[in-house]
């Protein structure tokens, strides 16, 4: 990567001193401990290898289809009045020259080039303020003029044109549309001839989020969009290109006309309200009209639930909105298995003659946040609580239709659903109408995001409300519409103490361009009322992770890349234990991004990657630095080790995207009590390499992390969770036995739990318990308490547990595995200085020797006590120095040893015989949870060998191939002895986890 990480950067943020946000603590855990019983044997749990994953993803994607083809049917009847229209679909384009002016559209010594609508391109970034036209030439269809003259309008209709549309109709002028996704429409019956020009001017602008520190734009985008077929630049991340990108039509409309249709259920009433919009293209007033309105089953077979007639008095120029409410009986409520779909007819007359007919596909559900439960904010579908479990979208599903491939549409949310889904966060913006159709037909909830990321321009509050309302407009007839948000990751723009932080600089780069927090807030507060005034029964969550909180309405939501972004939001050991990042107390908390980035299958690379991307350097090796964007060269040395070729580089990204999943969405879930929302970031890529946190590649092949999310999401399931990977055969390790809910009923069930030796199949200790578990909850139902045999060998001892219903049926079981041994002890006499190196020492039951001793162990900085060391390394002899933390450099034998700050890292790398030592991920007896491995790197004069050692964070500035190592072990020649320092994290640490104390007694007795 040859800059800066912008995403990267963000993940650096922290939360602005001031903040009113809290760190969420530690849910209370049952002391309740399961007693051994005697019970029938639990079925060893089989592993089910990738390639047999992959086919089975397959075949059940066929069987979910097949489930959901009936309801994508239609057996409405057709309307006797449908809408004729003409598709524009081939057009001219080419970019404006500078300070070029409209009328020189048409030179004679310019080149156009040939496009297809939806065309969406760039450039992006700097250059991405630009405008460029698109022309077509298009006959009147026959009969439309007269048709005209007989109570129809000519109307030029566009689905979507990213971002400012001039639209010029035979050189004139008809109007114009800001914004990236609403449908807008111009009467051209006028300027309409029998050969006719349309020219669309396409004005682009750089985002309000900006490029770089201080360049910003006035364009209302986020950071997600389809992209554009260009591995630069269009395939990643969504830059911000522009075109038009929706359909274009011609429509031949009578002039009254019925053009939008939202129904409002009243479940609770067996009721609904209607209401419909009905445009008048003339300048009069037309009166004594009459309405009648009639919802009908659409994908199944049955009579109407619900009619009403009534007179319309008038109808205005221009757009009105009329509200009827009447009863409904005999219907199906829509839901995620069965999303039952209606159609609303509505008929306009005048006397006997039909003036306008539409129909709207509607769906009868109730979604909403109980403001008045403690915490507040819970989720009520049909008046269950659920929790919403889904993942984020960027640009397949927008793909999918502008290629007209609506058989992969279909796939994308089935995908989605056979993971356990239920809704998908559309992020950062709204999108074709044909996706939310899509959504209704096949179950799929999602959340709708406005089109802000960080900041909002001062001078487009005022547009910003006026697309709020074209959001909500758009969404609001689909009954898959679950919630909306306006802004994602909001950055705080604030004046400190110190002018040099972050927030200071910011505040002087964008402080005089962008709303401050107190004014964002302000506008939230006017999009909710602009968004009420739409539907009153929205769910609005203000914020999708939020910098600068908290919020003055509605819930929480924070993002977390903890297991890429290494401590963003939370710690991953104190995330599992289930601490979670500051937020608004008192609320039901979302959680709208989190994830880690996994390589795309290398079978897609080499067929689909420029040939510069699959370079390898002079060594023969391949370092994914040649991926455009990539994050994986830049961030992986904080998780694990950096390897030569491209199969290997694949395996192991791939391999720890799914354990970060799997580990993050566990403890997500484990805190049921407070979350009830989230979403993985992401699960499909629109491009090779689009943005590779997705768990399924543009081709659709699932990655192992898809797996290890489906089973994570398994709605009602058993979850065991401890903080040791390693323990020793005199120690007993508390599991936690967790009972996961996210259906929306209460459910009673059996636990059954074993243990069993490495190799053995016959259980030595089992337990059974009798549990009963809320709805949409999560509940801890107790411990195991684990010990072990003595049987003196290394081993692993697997915990076995399983759910039954009442019944006996199985539901769900889930295994963890412990590394054993028996605890070794120091088998030579060591001399020891500094406290820390005593404790340690009898932490081994060593045997402590006096100072003639060959090897000594040392802490500490003590001046006496380092004199001492020089001379005993003099005497050609040896010493492990466990280092302190400290800003000063030391000094030993003229050398300086210098101790660096890498904050937080979980994972230790080494080469040779010293990888075999474990240790990522060290248990810290003190905190009860997962800890550092290390939080110091070294710096010496000495010369030696590093032995084990973190990765160099130079990618981010634009080294290339393998990066330098930074030792938490170094071993020294240190004149004529041997010192080897060590910065690995100790405290709490040392006597609970194996790799470490291996590492610690080897290195002690092999130089002793």
């Amino acid at each position: 990567m040859g800059q800066k990480d912008f995403f990267y950067e963000i993940a650096q943020t922290k939360h602005p001193a001031g903040t009113t946000d809290r760190e969420v603590a530690m849910r209370k855990v049952s002391n309740h401990y399961f007693k051994e019983t005697a019970r029938q044997r639990l079925k060893p749990i089989r592993e089910i290898g990738y390639e047999e994953q992959k086919e089975k993803f397959y075949q059940e994607l066929e069987e979910q289809k097949a489930y959901y083809r009936p309801f994508l049917s239609n057996h409405l009847s057709t309307l006797p009045m449908e809408t004729q229209s003409l598709s524009l679909q081939q057009f001219e384009f080419r970019y404006c020259e500078k300070d070029e002016c409209f009328q020189d559209r048409n030179r004679p010594d310019v080149k156009w080039e040939n496009v297809t609508i939806p065309d969406y391109r760039g450039p992006a970034k700097e250059a991405g303020k630009w405008e460029g036209y698109y022309r077509t030439e298009f006959p009147c269809p026959e009969g439309w003029q007269s048709g005209c003259h007989n109570g129809f309008r000519m109307i030029l209709a566009f689905q979507c044109v990213d971002y400012i549309a001039e639209v010029y109709l035979n050189g004139n002028y008809v109007g114009s549309h800001e914004g990236l996704f609403a449908p807008f429409s111009f009467d051209v019956t006028k300027y309409i001839r029998e050969s006719n020009e349309l020219v669309i001017l396409c004005k682009n602008d750089i985002p309000i989020l900006g490029e770089g520190e201080f360049l910003d734009g006035d364009k209302i985008y986020a950071a997600t969009g389809p992209g554009w077929d260009d591995p630069q630049i269009g395939w990643h991340h969504c830059p911000a290109g522009a075109g038009v990108f929706g359909t274009v039509r011609l429509e031949l409309r009578p002039e009254i006309y019925v053009d939008d249709i939202f129904v409002r259920p009243d479940l609770s009433k067996d009721s609904v309200e209607v209401r419909v919009g009905v445009i008048n293209y003339t300048n009069q007033v037309k009166r004594d009209l009459d309405i009648h309105i009639s919802i009908e089953p659409k994908n199944y077979e049955g009579s109407a639930i619900g009619s009403f007639e009534k007179k319309v008095t008038a109808v205005g120029p221009g757009k009105n909105e009329y509200r009827y409410f009447f009863s409904i009986e005999g219907y199906r409520v829509w839901n995620s298995d069965t999303p039952w779909l209606y159609g609303t007819k509505v008929f306009l007359n005048q006397g006997e003659a039909l003036l306008s007919a539409g129909v709207q596909t509607t769906g009868l559900k109730e979604f909403r946040s109980d403001e008045t439960s403690t915490p507040r904010g819970k989720f009520f579908l049909n008046g269950k609580p659920i929790m919403l479990r889904g993942a984020n979208e960027m640009g397949h599903l927008q793909q999918c239709v502008m290629n007209g491939d609506f058989e992969q549409l279909i796939e994308d949310i089935l995908i989605a659903k056979m993971c356990h889904m239920n809704y998908y966060r559309i992020t950062q913006r709204p999108v074709q109408e044909e996706i939310y159709e899509y959504f209704d037909m096949l179950g799929m909830m999602h959340q709708c995001d406005f089109p802000l990321f960080g900041f909002l321009r001062r001078p487009q509050l005022c547009e910003a409300l006026r697309q709020v309302e074209e959001m909500e407009h758009l969404v609001r007839k689909h009954v898959s519409t679950a919630m909306v948000t306006l802004i994602n990751e909001p950055m705080c723009i604030r004046r400190t103490e110190d002018p040099n932080d972050k927030f200071s600089r910011r505040y002087e780069a964008k402080g005089h361009r962008h709303l401050l927090r107190d004014e964002l807030e302000a506008f939230f507060a006017a999009a909710r009322k602009v968004i009420y005034v739409q539907n009153p029964d929205r769910v609005v969550k203000n914020v999708e992770g939020d910098y600068d909180g908290p919020t003055l309405e509605g819930m929480p939501d924070f993002h977390t890349y903890t297991m890429w972004y290494t401590n963003h939001g939370e710690p991953i050991g104190r995330l599992m234990r289930g601490y979670l990042p500051p937020v608004k107390a008192g609320w039901m908390i979302g959680c709208g991004e989190y994830g880690a980035e996994g390589l795309d299958p290398v079978d897609l690379m080499r067929r689909r990657y420029p040939k510069e991307w699959l370079q390898c350097d002079e060594k023969g090796d391949w370092y994914p630095d040649r991926i455009v964007r990539a994050q994986t060269h830049s961030v992986q040395g904080d998780w694990y080790p950096e390897q030569h070729m491209m199969e290997d580089w694949v395996r192991e990204s791939q391999k720890h995207q799914a354990n970060a999943t799997k580990l993050m969405t566990d403890a997500f879930r484990r805190r049921g009590d407070v979350i009830n929302q989230t979403a993985i970031h992401l699960l499909i890529d629109a491009w090779p390499s689009g943005w590779m946190k997705t768990l399924t590649d543009c081709e659709r092949t699932p990655k192992p992390a898809y797996f290890a999310y489906q089973e994570s999401l398994i709605p009602l399931k058993v979850n065991l969770y401890t903080a040791r990977t390693s323990a020793y055969e005199d120690e007993t390790v508390p599991v936690e036995v967790w009972i996961l809910n996210d259906e929306g009923d209460r459910n009673n069930v059996e636990i059954q739990a074993e243990i069993y030796e490495e190799g053995s199949d016959t259980p030595y200790a089992m337990y059974t318990e009798s549990f009963e578990i809320a709805a949409a909850d999560a509940q801890c139902a107790g411990i195991l308490p684990v010990s072990f045999e003595q049987t003196g060998n290394r081993r692993t001892v697997t915990v076995q547990t399983a759910i039954f219903t009442k019944d006996g049926r199985l539901l769900h079981q889930e295994k963890i595995e412990i590394q054993v041994q028996k605890r070794r002890t120091l088998k030579i006499g060591v001399y020891t200085l500094g406290c820390e190196a005593a404790e340690i020492l009898d932490a081994y039951q060593g045997k402590s020797a006096d100072e003639t001793s060959e090897m000594w162990l040392v802490s500490g900085d003590d001046k006496e006590d380092l004199k001492r060391l020089e001379e005993h390394l003099r005497q050609g002899k040896h010493a492990l120095w466990l280092l302190p933390k400290r800003q000063e450099a030391l000094s030993l034998l003229d050398q300086k040893i210098q101790i660096k700050s890498c904050g937080d890292l979980f994972f230790a790398a080494a080469d040779g015989a010293y990888g075999s030592y474990p240790l990522g991920m060290l248990y810290n007896a003190k905190k009860d949870y997962i800890d550092a491995t290390a939080d110091h790197t070294i710096q010496t004069e000495f010369s030696g060998e590093t032995l084990i050692y973190t990765y160099d964070k130079s990618g981010f500035q634009g080294s290339k191939g393998a990066k330098p190592h930074r030792a938490f072990v170094k071993k020294c020649s240190a004149e004529g002895g041997t010192l080897i320092l060590c910065s690995l994290a100790r405290e709490g640490r040392v006597g609970y986890n194996i790799g470490l104390d291996e590492l610690l007694l080897d290195l002690l007795e092999q130089e002793g």
